[in-house]
């Protein structure tokens, strides 16, 4: 068997802590049985370890990560990059793929799928890990881990089994996803379960679907023909299709730690990094990444999130609705954005004693657009680090072609500049000898100005001494 980890998602339902770069299961807000500070991705692969199975599995995630999961998982885990983002369906495609070309996976061979933003016991593992056997002894094409409801939810997808049936494992009929509370209770009381996103096939039955889509099975072929698969979850595009569906079921304790809701019931203190509450506070939960400290007063079920991208205070009951807000924010910021083809977002800014200050920004150029560095008098250096997209850099007179994670500096006597051939996402880095205010960026049509404000950071990441979230390991 082999066993297949999703770890590609930006977990944006966990704003403002959770991005493309620091990625909810990576973030370190669980705790071992030491109580020193883990993160989701860490929990579940301690749990595969223990079990000696992490040398049959791998990681699909996005390149961003690479050195995040290396650093907390080791520098041997076997990674499988999407070359961009397009949901769990073409993930578990590519990573199959990957099993059969490189590690010996055999079309009839059972490889197993799981998120790793779920939270439960060992029980939860070892009922997983007889989803091969299911598989196996009801011919069905592919067997799936259904948790029993403690009560009727609208965040979960149910699986709805054939009437009647008092067999295991269970013979599925149907799926509904995220129903309404009322209807909910209807699928509960005829047996279904919620759908957690675990689920066991034959190698096969996925290599198979790549040849009917006039797609390659081999690793290298299907990444350059990537960008041709439609993007679209494994639920949608496979499971709630598929006529031939058994399912083992669970009964124990099960958290999705995808909501601010569901993540803070999950902590076994209600403030984490600087922040007070009040003896008045009932049900309140502070997590605060940053340095700026949170004082909460007289409230009641309400999450206090604070992170680099914004601040988040939400009633517990609807923090499954972030991304709605966040879609409405994205669309205002989208419309406040000048006009000209950049625009930029300050991420840090820290001055020392001596007077220097580090300014350390987000810039985005649309196609064909271009920012230029000229020599000023007081600029140390700046660096660009290309985040998404292509562009070519001139500098000092000699042209080259930037990709994705390329890094250039420039000092203080270089002259240069960017031309973005299409969408272009930078990070930029600027040391400031003193100069308060600073023309650095020229722009076609456009000049804007980088201003060198002396304050302090406000942006730390997380100490290992300020408390974390409860969890068995």
């Amino acid at each position: 068997m082999k066993i297949i980890l999703l770890s590609g998602g930006s977990g944006k339902r966990l704003w403002p802590l959770s991005n493309d770069k620091h990625p909810k299961q990576l973030l370190k807000l669980l705790t071992d049985d030491q109580g020193r500070p883990m993160s989701m991705l860490q929990q579940v692969w301690g749990r595969l370890r223990r079990r000696g199975l992490e040398r049959s599995a791998v990681i699909a995630t996005a390149s961003v990560q690479r050195e995040s999961i290396r650093e907390q998982l080791g520098s041997d885990v076997d990674l499988v990059f999407e070359p961009e983002k397009r949901d769990t369906y073409p993930a578990v495609l590519l990573a199959v793929a990957y099993l059969s070309s490189h590690r010996g996976l055999l079309r009839d061979e059972p490889v197993l799928v799981m998120p790793v933003d779920g939270l439960a016991d060992d029980l939860f593992y070892e009922t997983m890990l007889r989803l091969p056997e299911a598989l196996e002894r009801s011919g069905a094409n592919l067997a799936l881990l259904g948790v029993k409801p403690d009560r009727p939810s609208e965040k979960y997808g149910y699986m709805i089994p054939v009437a009647g049936l008092d067999e295991t494992p269970l013979t599925i009929s149907h799926f509904r996803e995220k129903p309404p509370q009322r209807d909910a209770s209807e699928y509960i009381r005829a047996g279904a379960l919620w759908n957690c996103g675990v689920f066991c096939f034959r190698a096969g039955y996925l290599l198979d679907r790549l040849e009917r889509m006039g797609l390659p099975e081999t690793y290298e072929e299907l990444l350059l023909s990537y960008s041709r698969l439609t993007a679209e979850s494994f639920d949608y595009a496979v499971a709630e299709k598929e006529t031939n569906i058994a399912a083992l079921v669970y009964d124990g304790p099960w958290k999705d730690l995808g909501t601010w809701c569901s993540l803070t019931n999950a902590m076994n203190r209600n403030v984490l990094g600087s922040g007070i509450l009040t003896d008045d506070c009932q049900d309140v939960h502070i997590v605060n990444a940053t340095d700026t400290p949170v004082i909460a007063m007289g409230l009641t079920d309400i999450a206090i999130a604070v992170g680099e991208e914004g601040i988040l205070v939400t009633a517990k009951s609807v923090s499954s609705r972030l991304k709605d807000a966040l879609r409405q924010l994205e669309a205002e910021e989208e419309q406040a954005r000048p006009e000209g083809g950049v625009w930029s977002k300050t991420l840090d800014n820290v001055a020392f004693p001596d007077g220097t200050s580090v300014t350390t920004r987000r810039i985005h150029l649309d196609p064909g657009t271009s920012m230029i560095h000229t020599a000023v008098e007081g600029i140390g250096a700046i660096s660009w680090t290309v985040l998404h997209g292509k562009a070519w850099l001139t500098l000092n007179g000699a042209r080259q072609k930037l990709s994705q994670g390329s890094t250039v500096k420039l000092q203080a006597d270089d002259e240069g500049g960017l031309y973005a051939e299409g969408p272009l996402d930078i990070i930029e880095v600027l040391t400031d000898h003193g100069k308060a205010e600073v023309e650095t960026h020229g722009i076609e049509k456009n000049v804007f100005r980088i201003q060198s404000e002396k304050s302090r950071a406000i942006h730390e990441p997380f100490g290992t001494g300020s408390g974390a979230y409860g969890a068995s390991s």
